[in-house]
């Protein structure tokens, strides 16, 4: 069995669409395709009407100018690929978003469920013929408000918090939480709590030691999960005019494996720390991300009779 693993999209158009492609033409020969969370972006770009037919908007420090249809199609086409939503707005909306959050939260989740939909639906029109399973979850930054549009999905299944049967003897155990975060983001669990779910899942399954364990973080001290280390106002600890860095994933996860020692582990959150690792029995893979640059980074995972034969990262 060949798997194609990933994860960390945050709403990329072209590296959604990079990967939907991997599968569509089964390039990698895979069996299944699995996605450890976060799949929505983090931005809402206001494009503001100017007053004479054209269109304005700020992306990535510069400012965009589009006059045509044309140009306002691929302005929008330039803000999806990077990973954010782009709201049209006339001078007014915007202004009355300048100045009210709820309103901005309102629209922000609004543009994410849309978003997730037309991929979820891209993805039933052009891989759902191929038989291939996707088997996906949310992440730490993802609402729970795209909980309902991932359930209504006819091709992709919404792995999280359950044990799903892959085939060849080898099962599913997903958890899209992570453990605390400086920026207290919608789902995330206190290490023992974390440490709990995750063993709760791992004893649902029929023999651990043919298990998958897809949790969005990474263990802790893996060398799957080195960010930079931030101080209490959330900037970059310096040293030496060095960045200081360290590790920023989960014990409660680390501890599962230890425990269970299931035969792969799945993870991502940490887009700067991608490779494999070992914790004892079980090989721990982390992709990486450069989704906001529309590249797509996966592993492919060879599992055999005995257990994980191979992996291979690959990305285009």
């Amino acid at each position: 069995m060949r798997l194609l693993v990933a994860s960390d999209f945050h709403a990329s158009e072209r590296t959604w669409r990079k990967f939907l492609n991997a599968i569509r033409s089964n390039v990698y020969r895979i069996d299944a395709a699995l996605v450890a969370g976060d799949l929505t972006g983090k931005a809402l770009v206001p494009v503001v009407a100017d007053g004479s037919g054209g269109w304005t908007a700020d992306l990535l420090g510069k400012s965009r100018h589009a006059r045509t249809e044309e140009q306002l199609a691929a302005l929008e086409r330039e803000i999806a690929d990077v990973g954010y939503y782009a709201a049209r707005l006339s001078v007014a909306e915007h202004h009355a978003l300048s100045s009210d959050p709820a309103l901005v939260a309102s629209r922000f989740r609004e543009l994410m469920g849309s978003r997730l939909r037309s991929w979820l639906e891209l993805a039933a029109e052009r891989v759902g013929a191929t038989g291939i399973p996707l088997y996906l979850m949310p992440g730490n930054d993802d609402d729970f408000s795209v909980d309902p549009v991932l359930a209504d999905s006819t091709y992709a299944v919404n792995a999280n918090e359950q044990v799903v049967d892959l085939g060849e003897g080898y099962e599913l155990a997903s958890l899209g939480w992570s453990s605390p975060t400086p920026w207290s983001t919608p789902r995330e669990l206190p290490e023992e709590e974390f440490l709990d779910r995750t063993s709760d899942l791992l004893r649902q399954t029929k023999n651990p030691r043919r298990a998958v364990l897809m949790t969005h973080v990474p263990p802790h001290n893996s060398g799957l999960d080195t960010a930079p280390l931030l101080s209490p106002d959330l900037r970059p600890t310096l040293r030496a005019g060095e960045v200081m860095r360290g590790p920023v994933g989960s014990t409660g996860v680390r501890r599962a494996i230890e425990t269970f020692e299931p035969v792969l582990g799945v993870h991502g959150h940490i887009h700067e720390s991608p490779g494999e690792r070992r914790i004892g029995r079980t090989l721990c893979v982390n992709a990486g991300s450069e989704s906001n640059q529309g590249i797509f980074r996966g592993y492919l995972i060879d599992l055999g009779p005995d257990g994980v034969e191979r992996a291979m990262r690959v990305e285009g």
